[in-house]
């Protein structure tokens, strides 16, 4: 794509969002009052040695909670408490779909939600800004008007502090700055770019196919630094406790220093039990110590996020290309959640890896599962359906005529589900 249709197209969106109030200031990275960590420091107290500028987010705006990126949090938990920040969110099912927003398109990422606006993109680089509390389409990008021809992406689009960056299959990464209603950088990084930006802590991190990690200034995409993977990087890194982690498209799980790119450990999963030579394309998610991730043979991982040691490997069956949920809900073990190709959705013991519950989906998990309250979302294309399971009783507790990769988000006064092609609004009904 034209370097000019990336400029005019940030222009464009910088200036919506400097009239609809950029979706809020510096946004949260956590949401949490206080903290800068998801389930991965609700399990262990010690601070974090370099926790991302914050604001919190009841600073901004009563009962909003941004999920600024894939993951919501920078470690990637997929997590959204009902008690956050003093606030009790009834965000549970029963629900009801409230408002439908059709993008045209396939949505392979959520949207990024900040202030009360999400920021959604399909795969022809076509985008809409979405006000939640009106349902407004309040902004669109026009990349490929005609939403036809090959995909221009297939990352997630992230918020941090006033800017919102991009990654195209064609080597770009964009930012564009909403207070001043001008592109604030463009980059070329020369490699095709299916890993999602992860904006914290003054960098913007992601890997590309030609074997980097690189580590581009927030403010203005200079180079910060880069490394040298074992193969390509095509998931999406996560950042905890200063480090970041990524697995390559091989077998090695990578822990590097976030500021300077040195290695702090790496692991090579095809020399220790249950061996093999699957490549990673599911993005980590970091709690309770470790960091937990599969490759797209089917094994799931849990390393020591000190050391890098396996503490525990499980076998699904069947190819994984979605990354893990790990949550405490409250009257539950730490768990990770993932599902498999084989159509089963596993409950794992996030300490030991034993199963504690499956549920048989009924077609392919080709993407990831989300916790919000005591619910979790999983999704299959087969199916045409998400549903939501009680995860205290192991029960459906919500069925939605409508699939997606990542099928439900929430800025913790409703919740949104993505479909294929479409954003909908769900309102919690009144019990």
């Amino acid at each position: 794509m034209h370097k000019a249709k990336y400029i005019a197209a940030l222009l464009a969106l910088a200036a919506l969002l400097t009239a609809c109030g950029g979706g809020g200031s510096s946004t949260s990275q956590s949401g949490e009052t206080g903290t800068n960590s998801g389930p991965a420091k609700e399990a262990e107290k010690a601070p974090a040695k370099a926790p991302p500028k914050t604001i919190p987010a009841t600073e901004l705006e009563p009962h909003y909670i941004d999920w600024p990126y894939f993951g919501r949090v920078p470690q990637r938990t997929h997590y959204l408490p009902t008690h956050l920040g003093g606030i009790d969110r009834p965000l549970d099912p029963p629900l009801t779909v409230a408002w439908t927003i059709n993008t045209h398109g396939l949505i392979e990422f959520p949207p990024a939600i900040a202030g009360g606006v999400a920021y959604a993109i399909n795969k022809f680089g076509n985008g809409k800004a979405i006000e939640l509390g009106t349902h407004k389409v309040l902004w669109e990008l026009k990349l490929d008007p005609k939403n036809h021809g090959g995909k221009k992406t297939v990352t997630a689009p992230a918020y941090y502090e006033g800017k919102v960056y991009g990654a195209f299959l064609d080597g770009y990464v964009a930012a564009g700055d909403v207070k001043t209603g001008k592109e604030a950088w463009l980059r070329n990084l020369h490699s095709h770019l299916e890993s999602s930006p992860l904006p914290v802590d003054g960098n913007v991190y992601l890997g590309t196919n030609s074997r980097k990690v690189v580590a581009l200034d927030a403010a203005d995409g200079k180079t910060v630094w880069t490394f040298d993977a074992p193969a390509a990087v095509k998931a999406s890194p996560s950042w905890d406790d200063g480090n970041i982690f990524v697995g390559d498209f091989e077998s090695t799980m990578l822990a590097l220093d976030a500021k300077t790119g040195k290695s702090v450990w790496k692991s090579n999963t095809s020399t220790v039990a249950p061996f093999g030579k699957g490549g990673f394309f599911s993005s980590p998610a970091i709690a309770f110590g470790d960091v937990y991730a599969a490759r797209n043979d089917g094994t799931v991982y849990a390393f020591d996020e000190k050391t890098g040691k396996v503490r525990w490997a499980f076998q699904t069956g069947e190819a994984v290309y979605g990354s893990p949920a790990v949550a405490k809900v409250p009257g539950t073990p730490p768990t990770v959640y993932i599902g498999s190709e084989n159509g089963k959705f596993f409950a794992l013991d996030a300490r030991t890896g034993k199963v504690r519950w499956t549920y048989d989906v009924g077609g392919a998990v080709e993407g990831t599962a989300t916790v919000i309250g005591h619910t979790v979302y999983v999704s299959s294309f087969q199916t045409k359906k998400t549903v939501g399971i009680d995860v205290r009783t192991h029960k459906v507790d919500y069925t939605l005529d409508q699939a997606g990769y990542t099928p439900m988000i929430s800025d913790g006064r409703r919740l949104i589900a993505v479909g294929y092609f479409t954003v909908l609004g769900l309102e919690p009904k009144k019990k």
